[in-house]
């Protein structure tokens, strides 16, 4: 669409946005003046508008726009509170943490998925703290997106809880939760990957368990999975099991 058929309001946030990426310098006046003016298009009547100038707060350091996205995670409109949520998780402030696991108890499903989302970007210890009670949640989607999210973000505290998600009734928090359990990185979750993959579990989490101790490296897996490689069906797992037995047998036993 020509720039000249572009709301004027809309095309005001997206030239504020080009002219912060142009700035050479993002603390100094300029970045001032452009989140004075997105704080303006924050109150904006128009919900587009006020989306707009949330997404474009995500690229400001400025902890200015981090109160303001803050909050924005109230606005009455839905697309508005999504938009805020995921530039709060954007600026990976540690401030966003606490108002956005409020966020987490709404009734509306976007609302915790965006929250669910941020806090995984904003990540560290704080970060999944949050994420972590989710874990209990009646709901298998949430259950399932804060296994993900924990996943992406890497934190030690989590691993406990990944293992228990491990026996999760729902399949796809099971196969979440191993490969969040790989990414990880901590080889205290072998043995529990093991004693999955010995329970025979459908293909998803047969698949996401051989991915995971592929990544873990852990020699003690290759037994395991050169049975599996014998005995297994899915001709889509077969190439995978042999890659991590690859990656395992090229693992010097003093280097786990």
């Amino acid at each position: 669409m020509p720039l000249c058929r572009l709301n004027a309001k809309l095309f005001s946030v997206a030239l504020l946005v080009f002219q912060y990426a142009l700035s050479s310098s993002p603390q100094g006046a300029q970045e001032k003046a452009d989140v004075a003016k997105l704080a303006a298009q924050l109150k904006d009547k128009d919900a587009a508008v006020r989306r707009s100038a949330a997404e474009a707060l995500g690229q400001v350091e400025d902890q200015a726009g981090v109160d303001l996205l803050i909050s924005a995670l109230g606005d009455d409109n839905q697309e508005v509170r999504s938009a805020a949520a995921l530039a709060l998780g954007q600026t990976g402030s540690a401030k966003g943490v606490e108002p956005l696991a409020r966020m987490l108890q709404s009734q509306r499903l976007r609302d915790r998925r965006s929250a669910i989302i941020a806090l995984g970007t904003i990540g560290g210890d704080k970060g999944c703290e949050a994420l972590i009670p989710l874990l209990k949640s009646a709901s298998a989607e949430d259950r399932d997106s804060a296994v993900a999210a924990i996943g992406g973000a890497r934190c030690s505290s989590a691993l406990e809880p990944l293992i228990k998600a491990l026996a999760d009734e729902h399949h796809m928090v099971r196969a979440d939760a191993a490969m969040a359990l790989g990414d990880l990185g901590d080889k205290r979750a072998v043995d529990p990957l093991l004693t999955l993959l010995s329970s025979a579990p459908g293909d998803s989490v047969r698949m996401a368990v051989v991915v995971a101790l592929g990544a873990l490296r852990d020699r003690r897996a290759i037994a395991p999975l050169e049975i599996l490689l014998k005995t297994e069906k899915n001709e889509n797992i077969k190439p995978q099991i042999e890659q991590s037995l690859e990656r395992l047998r090229a693992t010097p036993p003093d280097k786990q």
